[in-house]
């Protein structure tokens, strides 16, 4: 089998197979000879399995002869390190400029499925194509990026040029081994300095085409000017342009300053760090916020922004504490009202009020007054139009029982598991029981659970032997019912 021809699949036929299972059953037994390598001169074992012995028919199959050289082991490629790798680099691009500078001055060495640069229909800009067909002639059939074609392009005068796009780095670096760790992760492997040159260029075209427009249009003004003026002011014209000149350096001159100037404030002494660091400082003489408390489980410590917002000693009285927190500061003294007032300002500007906190804080807190106490008159008279009309203000809590009022007081009471007060207070009288007693609720002349039902197993009334717990008195009636 050639080279160049691809390998097919051949089905053998039932008689060929049978006889190749004879044979092979026969140099198992060691009637028949076994097999020789034709390559190595070697014999094959003949207790070798097939799917070892013979060659698969993508590998070219057994139409040579008997061989086990596609069981040898591969060669093994070397690996490239950086160096190596780049200086293969650099020689494939070195090879890439020449064969393209041939191919641009011949106009031949174009094959198929390249892309170059050509110009369609003759006419700029150049446009990307890849190349369908190259005649014998050197003509070229061409396929734009549009999906347009062309066809019969000669490739003389400069209409199509070669390019870069064609440089494919991993064939070149696949031909010499393969890379290594550094050499796949290096973001500069296969970095051409001649690329950069062709920016450069491009840039420095551009800069020189953006002053020539500006000179273009400081003569326009100055044209313009002097016109309006008439011939008779030449000498006001010379100051003009002179007093012109010196504008233009005060502009160069201010440019550099303002550069200046940013230059100085992107950090260092009096830089735009400065004011953030100056915020965070501490006096050398106070005790740094981490030495307040040294146990690692305690307040935790922001080293970034200087900060420790819970309390590092909450075990010490608060009178007695001389750093509580951070976030001490934000709760205490009037902290809590300017909230109020801007959350007030806030909702004032949500309903189209234009009040703002920061900018007129006197009108904000004014307005705040005003509407809280238009508010709390408006909630007392809805209160004592609702006592006056149903009554029960003789059960309103007093300020006087601060104890009842804010559930809390300062003094100091035992309580037992079941509740009963054993130590402090003002109760002094003995208490025989924590349940309430006599309690007739819903006309019933008995208490609950004076009666219990056999047949339900439950718990009733006694006086109607009813089973709901808030049910009615019903009377005989409901008695007879239950």
């Amino acid at each position: 089998m050639s080279a160049a021809a691809k390998p097919q699949h051949v089905t053998e036929s039932s008689a060929d197979r049978r006889k190749a299972r004879e044979l092979q059953a026969a140099r198992a037994a060691g009637s028949a000879a076994p097999a020789v390598d034709i390559k190595s001169g070697q014999m094959i074992n003949p207790h070798n399995p097939e799917f070892i012995t013979k060659k698969p028919w993508y590998l070219g199959g057994d139409s040579t002869g008997p061989t086990l050289d596609h069981q040898a082991a591969g060669e093994v490629s070397a690996t490239l390190t950086m160096s190596v790798a780049d200086s293969v680099a650099k020689s494939h691009h070195s090879n890439l400029k020449q064969k393209i500078k041939s191919i641009n001055k011949t106009g031949q060495g174009f094959e198929v499925n390249m892309w170059v640069e050509a110009l369609k229909k003759n006419k700029r800009p150049y446009l990307m194509a890849q190349v369908l067909k190259v005649s014998k002639r050197g003509e070229l059939d061409l396929k734009y990026e549009d999906g347009t074609f062309e066809s019969q392009i000669r490739p003389s005068n400069g209409r199509v040029k070669a390019t870069k796009v064609n440089a494919t780095l991993s064939t070149a670096t696949g031909e010499h081994g393969k890379l290594d760790y550094a050499s796949k992760r290096d973001k500069y492997y296969g970095y051409d300095n001649e690329d950069y040159k062709g920016t450069v260029r491009r840039y420095e075209e551009r800069e020189e085409l953006r002053r020539k427009i500006r000179e273009e249009e400081k003569q326009k003004q100055k044209l313009l000017k002097t016109s309006t003026e008439g011939e008779a002011t030449t000498k006001k014209d010379t100051e003009f342009s002179d007093s012109d000149d010196s504008e233009d350096d005060e502009e160069i001159d201010k440019e550099g300053q303002t550069f200046t100037t940013r230059l100085g404030r992107q950090g260092g002494v009096g830089g735009a760090q400065m004011k953030v660091t100056a915020r965070n400082l501490r006096i050398r003489e106070d005790t740094a916020k981490y030495l307040r408390n040294l146990d690692p489980n305690s307040a935790y410590y922001d080293p970034k922004s200087r900060s420790m917002r819970d309390n590092p000693n909450p075990e010490i009285n608060p009178n007695d504490l001389q750093f509580a927190g951070d976030n001490f500061v934000r709760y205490t003294g009037e902290a809590a009202d300017l909230a109020k007032t801007q959350l007030f300002a806030w909702d004032a500007q949500d309903k189209g009020s234009d009040i703002h906190a920061q900018a007129n804080p006197s009108q904000a807190e004014m307005m705040k007054k005003k509407v809280t106490a238009e508010k709390e008159s408006t909630k007392g008279s809805a209160k004592k139009k609702v006592l006056d009309k149903y009554g029960g203000s003789e059960f309103l809590k007093t300020d006087s029982d601060r104890s009842t009022l804010f559930s809390a007081s300062s003094t100091s009471k035992l309580f037992s598991r079941d509740g009963r007060l054993l130590k402090g207070g003002e109760t002094s009288f003995p208490v025989k029981t924590k349940y309430s007693e006599d309690v007739h609720p819903n006309g019933h002349a008995c208490v609950w659970g004076s009666y219990f039902h056999s047949g339900a197993f439950r718990w009733g009334w006694r006086d109607d032997h009813s089973l709901l717990k808030s049910g009615y008195y019903t009377g005989v009636n409901g008695r007879k019912a239950n």
